[in-house]
């Protein structure tokens, strides 16, 4: 069962990268998302893989759009930071203390501040997370909580 969700996930992120329904694509996502399932399954998460009930699973789905939004928009602020003549990077690094209480609840935030462009989850300790951003308004959505928020929504029942 645990191959099953770890597989549907990664399939569904398959889908939403190659944004693709061609047979090919279609079997090559399945045969991808299967091994990786089971790899990860066997090796990650051995003994206590981590398990999404069904409404973790939608609210997982439903997340991804949102990320995605975060993810164009940070891209156009660093965009318009590197285009810009006077480049008005001043890098900070903050820390954010977290409630998780779950590892895949840790794995996604991390994983989320990193793939958002302008932020890098440089160190994670214990429930503190210590983040590079390229200026400090890329700090917002961490420091504000919001982030922290949706990730708990989404895996923290």
């Amino acid at each position: 069962m645990k191959t099953a969700q770890a597989s549907t996930l990664l399939f569904a992120f398959w889908l939403v990268l190659t944004d693709s329904f061609e047979v090919v694509d279609l079997a090559l996502g399945v045969a991808l998302s299967l091994a990786l399932g089971a790899w990860a399954t066997r090796f990650l998460w051995p003994a206590d893989a981590p398990t999404l009930t069904a409404r973790q699973a939608a609210r997982f789905l439903l997340y991804i759009p949102r990320l995605f939004a975060s993810v164009i928009m940070a891209a156009l602020q660093v965009a318009e930071v590197v285009l810009d003549p006077r480049m008005p990077i001043d890098p900070v690094v903050i820390s954010h203390r977290t409630s998780f209480t779950r590892d895949v609840s840790r794995v996604a935030y991390a994983n989320s501040i990193t793939l958002t462009p302008g932020t890098l989850a440089v160190d994670v300790d214990g429930n503190t997370f210590h983040v590079h951003c390229l200026a400090e308004r890329f700090a917002t959505d961490i420091a504000t909580g919001d982030l922290e928020r949706r990730i708990h929504r989404v895996f923290e029942e």
